[in-house]
């Protein structure tokens, strides 16, 4: 069931309950209140008519008066029935109304004098009430009046409020209609937008022109949301093109190499130098295979919990996995002491370093160092790998952590574009990131990591 029929049946349901509860009291007490009234006038001429037979005489010649009922209501006094009984349940006296057929005494719901009780008599309905004889023990007056006007009243109150109930709650359903659409409008907006992109319409946006601020902002969180999803699926799209790409050409180069080794025969050299080729293809398909697995590891659920490291050993590991690349090109390794401790996981930094530390020694000239520094400020540690290469171009700036994203001057030179893409997310995995810093003579990879 939808949220906007709900919130109808909500509020109707509340307003029939709360309506139907009211009228009952209201009808309650309107209809306790004239029997009171009736009971009051039954009981003060009950007295009166027991005190005028009493005066009257005694014994059998206790007659009851031919005066008019007592007035329970506007319209008049009321048609009397009454009646004395002895103390052995006899009939002493009764008026013409009971035709002489008087209920019995037994039959009297009545356990205390002066107390007003309901009368059935040949199908109409009384009130009575029972009340002592004045000097005369044992003897009971009864009198009665009919419960016609009562009872009508009753009906019509009754039948009053069941037509302001019904037409009240029609009323509350249409004006709970009215403002639950008004209410749910724009949430009904959010989705119609949320079914088109599940169903892959990712240019659909919601329209942030409703009154409430709040639906306004759920508008601008979904809208930001289907933005994020799109860049996400485009860049997972860009990712896998590239990674094909990049997987494509030495497996290709690999295939070309045993096609041609099967080819025709060849010496023992031909063979190694065609077996050198083809583990060189695999070297390179190894590398890329272990670069996109770190990849997609980085930021996911890892069992290595993140604890306090200290960054001076991570970066002499670092600079001992690359050593034998800095030896290769014979540039020197510059680390300044980093006795800072930083939390992290130690395995995934020293992936980090080791990949900005290999990306400054491929791009540095031969014989040229490549320093790295760390500083404190506050809870943020601050380490800069830089190098004396041509460093980056305005227009690589900002695609320089894209994954196999490679720069003009990174063409002839071996990797695979993973290598600051993979060290700027194991930074962002620790709260942390890695900017490129302006600088004049080569590049300035500057890495944020947070104390312990």
């Amino acid at each position: 069931m939808r949220f906007r029929v709900r919130l109808i049946g909500a509020v109707t349901g509340v307003t029939m309950v709360t309506l139907g509860g009211a009228f009952a009291v209201v009808s309650r007490l309107v209809n306790a209140d004239q029997q009171r009234q009736l009971d009051v006038a039954l009981v003060r001429e009950a007295h009166q008519e027991a005190f005028e037979s009493a005066r009257g005489g005694g014994g059998e010649k206790l007659l009851i008066s031919d005066g008019p009922g007592p007035y329970g209501s506007d319209i008049g006094p009321l048609t009397k029935y009454g009646a004395i009984f002895a103390a052995d349940g006899r009939v002493l006296s009764s008026t013409e109304t009971f035709l002489g057929r008087v209920p019995p005494l037994g039959w009297l719901p009545a356990e205390t004098p002066d107390e007003c009780f309901d009368l059935w008599f040949r199908r109409e309905h009384l009130r009575a009430v029972l009340t002592p004889v004045p000097r005369h023990p044992g003897n009971l007056l009864m009198l009665a009046a009919p419960r016609l006007d009562l009872d009508g009243d009753a009906a019509f109150l009754r039948r009053a409020m069941e037509i302001v109930f019904v037409v009240a709650v029609a009323w509350a359903a249409l004006v709970a209609t009215w403002i639950a659409r008004r209410l749910t409008r724009g949430h009904e907006a959010v989705t119609q937008v949320a079914r088109r992109v599940a169903a892959g319409d990712l240019s659909a946006r919601v329209a942030v022109e409703d009154s409430d601020p709040e639906v306004r902002q759920l508008g601008r969180d979904v809208n930001q949301m289907i933005e994020r999803l799109s860049a996400l699926l485009a860049a997972h799209e860009e990712f896998v093109t590239h990674a094909a790409h990049e997987l494509r050409s030495p497996m290709t180069t690999l295939y070309g190499e045993l096609a041609l080794a099967l080819r025709r025969a060849r010496d023992g050299e031909g063979y190694r130098t065609a077996i050198k080729g083809a583990l060189e293809s695999t070297q390179r398909l190894r590398a890329l295979a272990e670069s996109l697995l770190t990849l997609a590891r980085i930021g996911g659920t890892s069992e290595e919990p993140c604890e306090p490291v200290l960054l001076s050993d991570v970066l002499d590991r670092a600079a001992r996995a690359v050593q034998g690349a800095a030896d290769g090109r014979e540039v020197t390794l510059d680390v300044a002491d980093a006795s800072f401790v930083v939390r992290g996981r130690a395995r995934d930094l020293e992936r980090l370093f080791c990949n900005l530390l290999e990306n400054a020694i491929r791009h540095s000239p031969v014989h040229e160092r490549v320093q790295v520094t760390a500083s404190q400020r506050g809870q943020q540690v601050y380490v800069r790998v830089i190098d004396r290469g041509p460093g980056v171009s305005d227009t690589d700036r900002d695609r320089i952590f894209q994954p196999f994203f490679r720069s003009q001057s990174s063409y002839g030179t071996p990797g695979t574009g993973l290598g600051l893409a993979i060290a700027r997310k194991v930074a962002r995995a620790h709260d942390g990131d890695i900017t490129l810093a302006e600088s004049s003579d080569g590049a300035v990879f500057v890495v944020e990591l947070i104390a312990a």
